[in-house]
């Protein structure tokens, strides 16, 4: 069988919780190990999940606790065989979705992780898993995305936000892209292969058709984690009242692999082994 070679992007966030989360994390992580309750299944906002606990991996001076989480498509309505028979999609037991393989780093309180499924929800999954250990629920945690070091992110004024995205990326929007990406989506359909579709919104609350601030900031969060995204600028005012833009393409910290699998999944073995990659990278620039 040949070998198919797949892009990876994994990708760096701080994770914001309570003190208390950090500790119990690793307290519930290793109870759960050890009682044999490594897998669960769940359901959440009408999906099935499924987290799985793999192990520690130790570095010099960090662990990095490994989990997989398998998060139910509910794209696939009838299952079609070559004789002509059309019929529902049944399990007794188990799901069918897209796996997130994912790094729990707390003295460092980050997470890494990434998805061979839909991008750009690595986030909000990510931040799925991390609810499930935690045991106070009334603990907001809050993932964002680490920007690198030598890069200010900051605007006092929002005018407008331009991003392009390719057509051919759209049926890789997953289920919990705002509700703007949602609505392009639709328009997918209707657009040639593979053109780059340029949008430029107007961030102004009491404008017809302008968008808040609010809203930028979560499309720009989606997007910057998304592969179809080629541009990804806002234009404002700086702390100074200059008018600036920023430029979110690769604004990010993330890490980019190459891998060859036999398989059109990729296993734990080998999401392990890439995330160890990307961890030790991010270390060694530290």
């Amino acid at each position: 069988m040949n070998r198919i070679k797949k892009n990876i992007t994994t990708y760096f966030y701080s994770i914001d919780a309570h003190e208390d989360f950090f500790t119990t994390f690793i307290s519930n992580f290793k109870a759960n190990k050890e009682a044999s309750l490594s897998t669960k299944i769940f359901n959440l906002k009408s999906k099935k999940h499924l987290i799985k606990i793999f192990n520690e991996q130790v570095f010099t001076n960090t662990t990095a606790y490994a989990v997989t989480v398998v998060r139910e498509r509910n794209t696939w309505q009838t299952k079609a065989t070559n004789d002509g028979k059309i019929t529902g999609v049944s399990l007794n037991q188990g799901i069918i979705g897209d796996p997130y393989f994912f790094f729990v780093v707390p003295d460092r309180k980050m997470l890494l992780g990434f998805t061979s499924g839909p991008s750009g929800s690595i986030k909000a999954v990510g931040k799925i898993l991390l609810e499930q250990f935690s045991s106070d629920r009334t603990d907001r945690i809050k993932l964002n995305l680490i920007p690198k070091e030598q890069e200010n992110y900051v605007l006092a004024e929002y005018h407008n936000l331009q991003f392009s995205f390719l057509s051919s990326y759209f049926s890789n929007i997953s289920d919990d892209a705002p509700q703007i990406i949602q609505g392009l989506k639709k328009t997918a359909p209707y657009i040639g292969i593979n053109t780059q579709l340029a949008v430029t919104l107007e961030c102004n609350d009491f404008v017809v058709g302008g968008i808040s601030k609010d809203s930028i900031i979560e499309i720009i969060n989606y997007l910057s984690e998304h592969e179809g995204c080629a541009v990804l600028k806002v234009k404002g005012v700086d702390g100074e009242g200059k008018r600036t833009y920023l430029d979110f393409v690769n604004a990010f910290l993330n890490y980019k692999i190459e891998i060859a699998t036999r398989n059109k999944f990729i296993d734990e073995n080998t999401a392990i082994e890439v995330l160890n990659k990307a961890l030790i990278d991010y270390l060694e620039k530290k």
